[in-house]
């Protein structure tokens, strides 16, 4: 598994705001069930499913493991909200027939399971769309730069990180992993240890430690390419 980077989910300004709205419902919801006490036995275990589910997510965004979790996520996601559809219809069915201030709870509660389900909804156009889709190129196109510009582009709105010029490329080392582009990457033309590739293409790697890997095209070219443009076979 690559390296936890937090950057890879605050670049993503979409996911990042859909996390807090679904962290905000989860923790109402949380506060809404503790007063209302072990009664509400499906509520409870939609709360410690929806809490996996987001430190699962989170973690596939952070270490760049969205490509080869993405059906789990998905069905992990379809499960969710079956859980959250049948919770939500109970506590508005109790809320509406018991007295005193137990339907208040119930409210509040509702209230943080319609705020998940909607970020859910959004989560499976999300992790479900393929990447030249255009509603994963409109998500795409809103990710903020993490390091300045440089020469290089990249299609689906992705932004080039910025080289490392004291990187120097070892050709005799050995490769022991190989890696598939998830976009086109053109080079820096004033660094000449960058690799260009296209999207799909299937690259050897030394080590995948590091925002930029040292990488051998199949023609034999030997450069770097960045991590974030690469995903691990």
């Amino acid at each position: 598994m690559n390296q936890i980077d937090t950057g890879l989910v605050l670049a993503q300004p979409f996911f990042l705001c859909s996390l807090i709205l679904f962290a905000l419902g989860w923790f109402i919801t949380f506060i809404a069930t503790c007063f209302i006490g072990a009664e509400a036995h499906l509520i409870w275990v939609d709360i410690f499913y929806n809490l996996f589910l987001l430190l699962g997510v989170t973690l596939a965004v952070a270490t760049q493991s969205i490509h080869n979790y993405r059906l789990v996520i998905l069905t992990f996601i379809g499960g969710s909200l079956s859980l959250l559809f049948s919770c939500i219809s109970g506590a508005i069915n109790i809320s509406r027939i018991v007295d005193s201030d137990v339907p208040a709870k119930y409210s509040a509660a509702g209230a943080g399971l319609i705020f998940q389900s909607f970020v859910l909804i959004f989560w499976v156009i999300y992790f479900g769309a393929e990447e030249d889709s255009l509603a994963k190129r409109s998500i795409n196109g809103f990710t903020i730069p993490r390091t300045p510009l440089n020469q290089g582009s990249a299609n689906h709105g992705v932004v080039s990180p910025q080289p490392l010029n004291n990187i120097s490329v070892i050709p005799t080392k050995e490769y022991a992993y190989k890696a598939r582009a998830l976009y086109t990457y053109d080079a820096n033309p004033e660094d000449n240890n960058e690799l260009s590739f296209v999207k799909g293409e299937v690259l050897d790697i030394v080590d995948n430690q590091g925002k930029w890997w040292q990488a051998r095209k199949q023609d034999g070219t030997v450069g770097i390419a960045p991590s974030n443009y690469l995903q691990l076979l």
